[in-house]
C-alpha cells in the first residue's frame, strides 16, 4: 500500500509552492537524464532516520531480466467504479510502458536501486510532446522492501500544460499526481501469487476502488518467470 506522507515532506511541498523556483533541489542524485526522461534518487517521504523499520531495503540488486519482466508485465486500464462497470463492462488493459520507454528506463532504474540508501527511493519520469505548450507525462517511483519490488505510478499519460514561467511541477515532483489517476495498475502473469494482494474493504468492493497507484511484486517469483 502507498505510504502516508511524512509531516516534514508536506511542509517542504508547502514551502516549495509558496516560493516557487526559490525552493531547493529535491533529489539527492541524478542517475540519468535526457530532454524528455530522467531517473533519479529522492528521499523517501515515509523514511524516518531514527526508525529503521521505515527504511527501504536499499541498496538492492535486481537482474536485468527481473526489471524487464516487471516493466513489461505492468498494465493499466481505465478505472471504472462498480456502477459504471455494470453498464459498460471492464475496460481493456494496455501496457503501462511503451517499448521505447522501457529501453530508456531499464538500465537507469537498475543503477538507481544499486546506488540508493535505505532512506531513498528511485524516481522515474518520461514525457512526450503533445504540442508546443503541452506534454504527456508518465511518472512515479519504485523501491524494494524485503523480497518485494514496489512500483508506484503517480501519473499515466497525464497531459501537462507547460507554464510560461515559474515552477515546473511535473519534472520537479514526479511522485505527485498532476490530476486524479484515472487508471488501475495491474500485472499480467500466470502466477497469481506473484502480485501481493491489497486488503479490500466493503466500500472498495462496492465502488470498485480496489486498486491504488502502487503494485507490489514478489521478486523471487519474478525471477522464475519465463519471458
Amino acid at each position: 500500500m502507498p505510504k502516508k506522507w511524512a509531516p516534514g515532506f508536506l511542509c517542504f511541498l508547502l514551502v516549495g509552492g509558496v516560493f516557487g523556483c526559490a525552493s531547493p533541489q529535491f533529489y539527492s542524485y541524478l542517475v540519468y537524464e535526457n530532454p524528455t526522461a530522467f531517473v533519479r534518487l529522492e528521499f523517501s517521504p515515509w523514511a524516518d532516520t531514527d526508525r529503521p523499520h521505515t527504511w527501504n531495503a536499499h541498496p538492492a540488486t535486481l537482474s536485468r531480466r527481473q526489471m524487464q519482466r516487471a516493466l513489461e508485465g505492468l498494465r493499466v486500464r481505465e478505472h471504472r467504479a462498480a456502477p459504471l462497470r455494470w453498464v459498460r463492462g471492464v475496460a481493456e488493459m494496455e501496457p503501462a510502458f511503451r517499448k521505447d520507454e522501457i529501453d530508456v528506463l531499464l538500465s537507469p532504474l537498475l543503477e538507481g536501486l544499486e546506488l540508493a540508501v535505505p532512506q531513498e527511493l528511485v524516481m522515474f519520469y518520461v514525457s512526450h510532446p503533445v504540442n508546443a505548450t503541452k506534454r504527456e507525462v508518465t511518472s512515479g517511483g519504485l523501491y524494494v522492501t524485503e523480497g518485494r519490488l514496489h512500483i508506484i505510478l503517480s501519473n499515466y499519460r497525464a497531459v501537462y500544460g507547460i507554464p510560461p514561467a515559474g515552477l515546473i511541477y511535473d519534472r520537479r515532483f514526479p511522485l505527485l499526481s498532476l490530476g486524479p489517476l484515472g487508471v488501475d495498475i495491474l500485472y499480467v502473469s500466470e502466477d497469481e501469487e506473484l502480485v501481493y494482494a491489497e486488503e479490500e474493504g466493503l466500500v472498495d468492493a462496492i465502488f470498485g476502488d480496489e486498486r491504488s497507484g502502487e503494485i507490489v511484486l514478489d521478486l523471487s517469483r519474478l525471477s522464475m518467470m519465463t519471458m
